[in-house]
C-alpha cells in the first residue's frame, strides 16, 4: 500500500532564490538518500506557495524516512522554517492509498 506524505507551505519573497538554493540541495540529499518519489511542486496561482510530495511503497518505509533523519537534514529543513517559511507555518498530510 502506497503512501503519500504532503507538506505545505509559504516562502517569504525575500527568501526566494534562497529557498529555490536551499530545495536543489534538499533534492540532492533525498535522491542520495533511496528517495526517488520525492516532488516539490509550486502553485500556479499563489506565487511562493509549496507542495513537497513524497511516496512510499509501503508503511515501513515511510516509518523509516520518518526515523532516519539525519543530522544534515535536519539543518536544511531548520534553516527553511526558521529563516523562510512565512510565520514558521508549515501543514503536514499523510494519506494512504485505498
Amino acid at each position: 500500500m502506497n503512501i503519500l506524505f504532503e507538506i505545505k507551505y509559504t516562502i517569504k519573497d525575500s527568501k526566494r532564490e534562497d529557498y529555490l538554493n536551499l530545495l536543489a540541495k534538499i533534492k540532492e540529499y533525498y535522491k542520495k538518500d533511496g528517495i526517488d518519489r520525492y516532488m516539490t511542486f509550486e502553485d500556479e496561482k499563489k506565487k511562493n506557495e509549496f507542495t513537497e510530495i513524497f511516496i512510499f511503497s509501503s508503511e515501513s518505509d515511510f516509518e523509516k524516512f520518518e526515523e532516519g533523519a539525519t543530522e544534515e537534514i535536519n539543518d536544511m529543513l531548520s534553516k527553511l522554517v526558521s529563516e523562510m517559511v512565512v510565520d514558521k507555518k508549515i501543514r503536514y498530510r499523510t494519506k494512504k492509498e485505498v
